[in-house]
């Protein structure tokens, strides 16, 4: 496993992080009040090539959170709001799909790092989630972009207060995906490049390949997104969920399955990551359920070398 010495031990539990703090790495931050929303530009594709499952592994990304910020909270302020709506159909009460009870995710309102990085993603007529993951970077799932269109926005947004916005001026994925089936679930993820450094005020994730040594060894796994059944505009978290790599999947880009992570449409995109000594990384994006088959039920989150390759590459091309 490329990068820091601790790369291969599984994330961090809470009892772990309370003992030995993290030594995250900072930066100094501008006022992130000076962000404003702008009128929103036409994107521009990048063309990547897919890597091949030969070439070497991506070396980790370090995190990063402006400095003046002492510690991490294991878990963000809770956003208090009442029972969700019940749908219903035919008379009868129905369970959203792919959520397994007991539903573990809570609205927040937490503008501190990590849990302020989380972004709701907007592209032609639909949206999903994201999350920074660098200076100017977004990680998000492919098929949130709308590849027709190739208009982006990103909104940070903490309880009912919008903190920031931007337009995309660039976009980097492998595969430019609008139907997710089951044999390019594992390249799920796009890059957005920002036309402001958004990461600069509010700080951003690193990115770690998974290893499938942590296949469900260890739940100590979080994610933020935006679910407007949940909360109109609140993002929301979870934690205390297991992952497994697909055993079939033998490319660059590996599909993590997950039967005890709770996911609904708006959420795709979302970052699923972990705490280790250096900080927050990203390991996985969240891309679609699945119903049925050889593995049931199960939400499907893009990870793998591909993941981290591609990260790398829109750091490097657009720092």
């Amino acid at each position: 496993m490329p990068g820091t010495p601790d790369s291969n031990r599984p994330p961090l539990s809470a009892a772990e992080i309370r003992t030995s703090p993290l030594q995250v790495p900072q930066h100094d931050a501008p006022d992130p009040n000076g962000f404003k929303p702008v009128e929103l530009p036409k994107s521009t594709v990048v063309p990547v090539k897919t890597p091949t499952a030969q070439e070497q592994p991506a070396p980790d990304l370090a995190p990063s959170m402006p400095n003046g910020q002492d510690d991490i909270r294991l878990e963000p302020n809770r956003f208090q709001v009442g029972e969700p709506p019940q749908l219903v159909f035919a008379g009868q009460e129905l369970e959203p799909l792919l959520v397994f009870n007991p539903d573990g995710r809570h609205p927040y309102d937490d503008r501190t790092f990590p849990w302020v990085l989380s972004c709701r993603v907007f592209s032609g007529s639909g949206n999903g989630s994201g999350a920074l993951i660098g200076p100017r970077h977004v990680l998000t799932a492919s098929h949130v972009i709308d590849w027709q269109a190739l208009t982006v926005s990103v909104s940070m947004v903490q309880g009912s207060t919008q903190l920031a916005s931007a337009g995309a001026t660039h976009i980097m994925a492998y595969e430019h995906i609008v139907d997710v089936t089951y044999s390019n679930a594992d390249d799920d993820y796009a890059v957005v490049m920002l036309d402001r450094r958004l990461g600069d005020g509010f700080g951003h994730f690193g990115c770690r390949t998974y290893d499938s040594d942590w296949d469900n060894e260890t739940a100590n796994w979080f994610n933020i997104a935006y679910e407007p059944l949940i909360h109109a505009t609140a993002a929301n978290f979870q934690t205390g969920f297991f992952l497994d790599e697909d055993d079939f999947d033998l490319g660059g880009g590996r599909m993590l399955i997950t039967k005890t992570g709770d996911f609904l449409k708006g959420m795709s995109g979302s970052p699923v990551f972990g705490f280790w000594p250096e900080g927050p990384f990203v390991v996985g994006v969240a891309s679609a359920g699945a119903n049925g088959g050889l593995s049931g039920n199960y939400n499907a989150i893009a990870g793998g070398n591909n993941l981290t390759r591609l990260v790398n590459k829109a750091r490097a091309d657009f720092p």
